[in-house]
């Protein structure tokens, strides 16, 4: 049995009318019309900073993911290094709270004392590499990723980071609520300062040092657009080249020490921000580095050391940046560690408990129905020459589609779990990661392999590999409303259907259309193509741009670009597939077409009631457009959707005419 069905099976309607704000016409804010009411009976609850359908099923899979654990951790006859004793036991130690109190920060000591034996450049480099082999990452990140040119191989990839805000523009905005947002971040890492034991003074002034070089490397960053362009951040260097282009850095040493001497090419994804480190690194004084060390060192490990370390790392980061006004209890958050830690350990026991192996099934004959739909809109589009539509239709073929959980779980052998500390159990983890997980280390030079998963079973989310040539739905996404065995065809398509869709259309985006069949990337497209292409597309970034998040706070239209394309092909795809799976007009239910259903289940999905401070970030960082957008930007983008409301008419606030529609999958 489906563990979705035990809580909505018989109970909630597959899609309810009662949610519906009917005093709105559908066509002056689809989104308000389909969940108005649901939004307004259901704020916000204290210990989110937001609120929707995602958050409810992830809530009822931590529920059962929380039974999993503590039967771990109450199993002491647990085989020494079994999987069940590295589950159990890093659910045991997070929820000793007495032991964290009197522990403070004594776990960490040894870092502290690393960092004030630091005398000289060689020595920053050499801490922080030490850093970087438990997951802390102060200067930049390191993994190994497919080879953008050479799909078949994993190449070590460099990525920029150091920065303790967002992302770059929060250090360079110049409106009233962004300097707010700095001189509040300035208190925090003076508060973070005292904590580490100095005097309120030297504190305040060792945060405006971690300022001034966190905004010095800012200004060297990628914006989060140029970082998600798949040209701009492929910039292959042989290690000689690197070590010329960033002296700063000694960069074989660098690897040797982490165990790779073996390394002999990288990808950069962001030349700038390490050719302004390495001149940092040289100019900026020994001591400012390790100021700048012991931030970082203690920013990555407050969330697992004593409360009011705890505390002070929600306040800012959850309270102040997303609105969320209180944590959320002990267990969900040494649980939300834990996924991180060894989620896949976690996942093999949650799909042999609670994944009903008929999902995978049902999710195959939904994905080769929308397959067969996409293939049918590629070949009928009049804007696309039919060489072009002959690649296309050969990477539609290779796409591989992975549902529930992966066919090669990770193995966790050399991972250490022990009862010494909370905060080393979270870095042996991330040591752990670092050089065994997908994008390990010791994946560096190895063939692709398409088998291992970034995402864990239990996760509600899903996720397209542009390289690697997949999309992948986790067991956790295949429950109600997303995925709901007993509701009919109509609402399946609209919800899970529209995101297999959006999957599947993410290697059609902006960058996905970039890579071929083999997953590299190449130009496959004629430059008549690329051309009808790019111009359906700024239409729909001036369509986001225009809307409204926060009073003077638009959407991004540049950053969310993909992921609007792939809601509007992926819910396109969705309906077409719909239609090709039921043969007669199905009946009204509750007064609605199987059409009208559709698009309601759509929306249905994506409602949430939201903090002003968490639409403030993300509309800033993430690039998914705020629910509301994401709903209506895509519907009143699609003819079908008109001819389902055929009341939403000309002179309603977000119809389209024709002419302004955009048509791209």
């Amino acid at each position: 049995m489906s563990m979705g069905n035990t809580s909505t099976s018989g109970h909630e309607k597959a899609f309810d009318p009662g949610n519906m704000n009917l005093s709105v016409k559908p066509g002056d804010d689809f989104y308000e019309y389909a969940e108005g009411a649901w939004i307004k009976s259901r704020p916000v609850p204290a210990d989110k900073s937001r609120y929707g359908e995602f958050e409810i099923v992830k809530d009822r899979t931590s529920d059962s993911v929380k039974k999993i654990v503590e039967d771990a951790a109450s199993n002491t006859s647990a085989p020494e290094g079994s999987l069940e004793q590295k589950i159990g036991e890093f659910y045991r130690v997070g929820m000793d709270n007495s032991t964290l109190e009197k522990q403070r920060l004594d776990p960490i000591k040894a870092e502290m004392r690393m960092i004030d034996d630091i005398s000289s450049t060689s020595d920053v480099q050499a801490v922080s590499t030490q850093m970087m082999d438990y997951g802390m990452d102060p200067f930049f990140s390191m993994y190994a990723s497919p080879d953008k040119k050479n799909s078949k191989v994993m190449i070590a990839t460099l990525t920029q980071g150091g920065l303790g805000l967002p992302d770059r523009d929060f250090y360079l905005r110049q409106d009233s609520e962004s300097i707010r947002i700095r001189e509040q971040y300035l208190t925090h890492v003076t508060r973070m300062f005292v904590f580490l034991g100095d005097n309120p003074e030297t504190a305040e002034n060792n945060a405006r040092t971690v300022m001034r070089i966190e905004t010095r490397l800012a200004n060297a960053s990628f914006n989060n657009v140029d970082d998600n362009d798949e040209v701009k951040t492929y910039n292959r260097m042989s290690l000689e080249e690197l070590q010329v282009f960033a002296p700063g850095m000694n960069w074989s040493c660098l690897f040797s020490v982490l165990g790779r001497p073996d390394v002999a090419e990288v990808n950069v994804r962001n030349p700038s921000y390490f050719k302004e480190l390495s001149i940092a690194l040289q100019e900026e004084s020994t001591a400012d580095w390790k100021t700048f060390l012991r931030w970082k060192l203690i920013s990555a490990t407050s969330p697992y050391l004593s409360s009011d370390l705890e505390k002070e790392h929600f306040d800012f980061y959850e309270r102040k940046l997303n609105g969320q006004k209180e944590m959320e209890p002990r267990w969900k958050r040494v649980l939300n560690a834990e996924n991180r830690a060894i989620g896949e350990a976690i996942g093999r026991v949650y799909v042999d408990r609670y994944f009903d192996p008929g999902s995978r099934a049902r999710m195959q004959e939904l994905v080769s129905n929308l397959k067969k739909a996409f293939r049918e809109r590629i070949q009928s589009l009049t804007w696309m020459e039919p060489e072009t539509k002959k690649e296309a239709l050969m990477k539609l073929e290779s796409l591989d589609v992975q549902v529930g959980y992966p066919d090669e779980w990770l193995n966790y052998s050399e991972l250490e779990v022990k009862n010494d500390s909370y905060v080393m159990n979270v870095l042996r983890a991330s040591k752990f990661r670092f050089h065994h997980g997908p994008n390990g280390l010791d994946r560096i030079g190895k063939p692709v392999d398409r088998k291992l998963w970034e995402m864990n079973p239990q996760e509600t989310n899903a996720y397209a590999d542009c390289n690697k040539v997949i999309i992948v739905f986790p067991a956790g996404i295949l429950q109600p409303p997303f995925f709901n065995e007993e509701a009919d065809d109509a609402v399946n398509y609209g919800a899970i259907g529209s995101i297999i869709g959006h999957e599947m259309t993410h290697h059609f985006d902006s960058q996905g259309r970039k890579f071929d069949a083999s997953g590299n990337l190449a130009d496959w497209w004629t430059p008549e193509d690329a051309d009808n292409f790019n111009r359906s597309t700024e239409v729909l970034v001036d369509e986001y741009n225009k809307f409204e998040v926060l009073p003077g706070l638009h959407v991004n239209g540049n950053l969310t670009l993909q992921e609007n394309i792939a809601d509007f092909g992926g819910l396109t795809i969705a309906y077409h597939a719909y239609k090709l799976s039921s043969k007669e007009e199905p009946e009204m239910v509750d007064g609605f077409t199987g059409d009208q259903r559709f698009f309601l289940s759509f929306a249905q999905i994506w409602r949430e009631s939201d903090t002003d401070d968490s639409l403030r970030t993300r509309a800033l960082t993430d690039t998914h457009s705020p629910a509301r957008f994401r709903v209506n930007g895509a519907v009143f983008n699609m003819p079908e959707f008109y001819r389902a409301f055929p009341s939403v008419k000309p002179a309603d606030k977000l119809y389209r005419p024709e002419s302004e529609r955009p048509v791209i999958w």
